[in-house]
This record gives structure tokens, C-alpha cells and sequence, in this order.
């Protein structure tokens, strides 16, 4: 019979201990992977967010560029509200009398959202402002502009009167 090693024995005491210095050795390099790991991973977060804070940043400081030249910024916010605005008419102007074209709701879509948009946020604080400016409010003019608006009138035809001088005429000859 084969004889059997029993960790018990002197030999099997040693290996075992030996084992269990590798394992520590190994778990502790382990740990020292896996800090790094997480090191390197925080420092390119890091540089990832500062980044982004970079960009951000970049892209909010449009108020400051809007206090340094507040006409160039009006007058592109109104071009491109022109622009707009003419397009989605003009698209609207040709499309007059045809079915109901994508492009047609994707304007009439659009057109009701930005009125919505523009009702509530918009106009409360263009409202504000005209009335510290200049004293009056916006709203109230643009409500009686409403109630004001006239309706397209219809032409009649009338018969026309014969002026005094061809009525005069028209006696002469009889």
C-alpha cells in the first residue's frame, strides 16, 4: 500500500505555511493592483470632469458675451427669429390648399410650442422689463392689439349713382 502524506507531519506543516504566504503575497499584491487601479480611474475622472467644467463653463458664458455686446446679440436672436419664422410661413404659404404635408405639422407643431413657450416664460419677463424700461405693460398692448384687430371686410357691390352732371346730360337729351 501507498503511503499517504499527512499535513500533520512536518513536511506537510511547512507546505502548508509555505501556501499561506503565497496567498497573502498574492493577495497582497492584489491590493496594491487594484489601488492603483481605482487611482489611475480617479485621476482620469478627474481630468474628465475638469473637462467638461471647461466646456460647460465655455458654453454658459454666453451672458457675459451678451453684457459686452448686447446689439450684436439682439439683432442675431432676431435674424434668427426672422429666419425662422419666414420659413416655417413660407412653407406653410406653399403647402395652402394640399393635404395635410408632414412639413405643415411639423410647423403648426412647432408654431404651438413656441407660443406656449413663449407665453409662459418668455413674455412674463419681456413684460417685466418693458414696463421697468419704459412704464407701460406689454401684455395689455398686445391684448388690445388683439381686440382691435379688424376683420378682413367683405366688398360689396353697390350700384353706383350717377354723378349730377350725367344725370344733367342724360335730361338734356330726352
Amino acid at each position: 500500500m501507498a503511503k499517504r502524506e499527512d499535513n500533520n507531519g512536518p513536511d506537510g506543516a511547512a507546505n502548508q505555511e509555505l501556501s499561506k504566504r503565497q496567498l497573502q503575497r498574492q493577495m497582497q499584491q492584489t491590493r496594491e493592483s487594484l489601488s492603483e487601479t481605482v487611482n489611475d480611474i480617479k485621476e482620469t475622472v478627474d481630468h474628465e470632469l475638469q473637462a467638461v467644467k471647461k466646456t460647460v463653463s465655455g458654453v454658459l458664458d454666453y451672458r457675459e458675451q451678451f453684457q459686452k455686446e448686447p446689439l450684436v446679440w439682439s439683432l442675431g436672436a432676431l435674424s434668427a427669429g426672422f429666419a425662422l419664422g419666414y420659413t416655417i410661413g413660407y412653407a406653410h404659404k406653399n403647402t395652402k390648399g394640399s393635404k395635410q404635408a408632414p412639413v405643415i405639422a411639423l410647423a403648426d407643431s412647432m408654431v404651438e410650442e413656441l407660443s406656449t413657450v413663449g407665453n409662459a416664460m418668455v413674455l412674463p419677463a419681456l413684460n417685466a422689463k418693458i414696463k421697468e424700461l419704459f412704464g407701460f405693460e406689454f401684455s395689455e398692448l398686445l391684448t388690445q392689439m388683439k381686440q382691435t384687430k379688424k376683420s378682413p371686410s367683405k366688398k360689396r357691390a353697390r350700384k353706383r349713382k350717377p354723378s349730377k352732371v350725367v344725370a344733367k346730360r342724360s335730361a338734356r337729351k330726352k
